[in-house]
């Protein structure tokens, strides 16, 4: 691994923990200071709905500027709004200072929403394709690491230390993220070459996203499995302790716990055992998606709480697998400059699905139950895993992924 590849993982991981801090701090506030759980939430749909419209714009920014420079000046301007926050908690909280908190919310969060997209690219673009497995999953475990970290003391945090002097670590920790990506040399970086028309260059992520043999049948499972990763907001998982396990708040805790524990674990197992995942990439990512499938169906059929702690805890690391697998497949699928649009097109879809599904999870979990949710949501993850096999290795274009990590080629029907 170079330096570069270490300062990447130091910005993530700052980012990260930085946007974490600042989130619980917002959300408290704004609920301190109206008592309204409306406008409590409407900060995470804010921030989807924003990091949604960075996604669909970042093509037309990667044609004309390096990757480097984008994060550079993404992290500096958040740095700026963070300031202009801290500056509105002194303000009286009235509806004109509600809509400006929203708006500086709706900024921070479009170029946050930049870092992800971009970063993966520069991974490409630092670390050689035999140790892409290895790299992304020990910048997955220590991202995983500090974002637990940060939402289990996070509340802590703000009640020892109170609201502003956490935004201003939130500050400090944006810097280091720009300090750190002042030491990422990109030195065979693809050459910045803008496309003739604005259409173009917006739409040229999504043409490979659709047409590439190989990546389609990606997109088409991602989809499928986002709407299962929305059954694990807040609102869902407190039901299903209350309703299901017949628990409180505490072994809500727990189950958010565990669930993020694995998640680390499995980021740890997966590097550990990165070499086995060479040559192996869509096999990896099928078992951990149809482990992830079966463990979510059996998790919607359990009533004791310590069954429930177990099967969370184990699904972790299927979700790691799956996960870092599949992103190392598309790092491998073509060049970053491409590659940069592809995620930037594939991260609009999934925040798409991300808002359409936390607006109705709740009434369908009213409507049906908690425990079929989880069922279903487990069905649908193994009908995704049965998809992915059928297109990718009965069918034969699981050739056409392993074939652009030997000569870069894209192949479109």
């Amino acid at each position: 691994m170079t330096r570069s590849f270490y300062a990447l993982v130091v910005s993530q991981c700052s980012t990260n923990l930085g946007f974490s801090l600042y989130t619980m701090v917002v959300v408290l506030h704004l609920y301190d200071e109206t008592q309204s759980t409306t406008l409590a939430a409407l900060v995470t749909l804010v921030s989807l709905f924003s990091r949604m419209m960075s996604s669909l714009t970042l093509p037309l920014l990667s044609d004309k500027f390096k990757p480097t420079h984008i994060l550079m000046t993404s992290q500096m301007t958040q740095f700026v709004f963070l300031f202009v926050l801290v500056a509105l908690f002194f303000q009286e909280m009235n509806t004109l200072t509600i809509l400006f908190f929203f708006i500086v919310l709706a900024v921070i969060s479009i170029f946050n929403g930049i870092f992800a997209p971009i970063k993966s690219s520069l991974v490409k673009a630092v670390v050689p394709e035999e140790s892409r497995v290895k790299a992304n999953s020990l910048l997955a475990s220590v991202d995983q690491t500090f974002l637990f970290a940060g939402w289990t003391f996070g509340g802590v945090l703000i009640a020892f230390l109170g609201k502003e002097p956490t935004l201003y670590i939130t500050c400090s920790l944006i810097l280091l993220s720009i300090f750190s990506l002042s030491l990422v040399k990109v030195i065979h970086a693809t050459n910045i070459q803008a496309q003739d028309g604005l259409i173009a260059r917006l739409t040229t992520g999504w043409k490979y996203l659709f047409t590439h043999k190989g990546l389609k049948v990606l997109i088409m499972m991602d989809l499928l499995e986002a709407w299962v990763g929305m059954i694990w907001i807040g609102a869902v998982t407190l039901t299903y302790v209350e309703d299901a396990l017949g628990k409180g708040e505490t072994w809500w805790g727990y189950i958010n716990g565990g669930y993020n524990l694995g998640t680390i674990i499995g980021g740890i197992l997966v590097f550990r055992f990165s070499k086995l995942f060479q040559g192996r990439l869509t096999t990896f990512m099928l078992i951990g998606s149809v482990a992830f499938g079966l463990l979510t169906f059996a998790y919607g059929f359990v009533s004791n709480p310590i069954l429930a702690l177990l099967l969370v805890l184990l699904m972790g690391p299927s979700y790691q697998m799956r996960d870092l697998a599949q992103e190392t497949l598309f790092q491998n699928s073509t060049d970053e400059a491409t590659l940069t649009k592809i995620l930037a097109a594939k991260s609009t879809l999934i925040q798409l699905i991300s808002i359409v599904s936390i607006l109705g999870i709740g009434a369908l979990t009213d409507l049906i139950g908690v425990r079929l949710i989880y069922i279903l949501s487990g069905c649908l993850m193994i009908f995704s895993s049965v998809y992915g096999f059928i297109n990718l290795h009965v069918r034969g274009k699981v050739a056409f992924l392993k074939s652009e990590s030997l000569n870069g080629k894209i192949h479109i029907e």
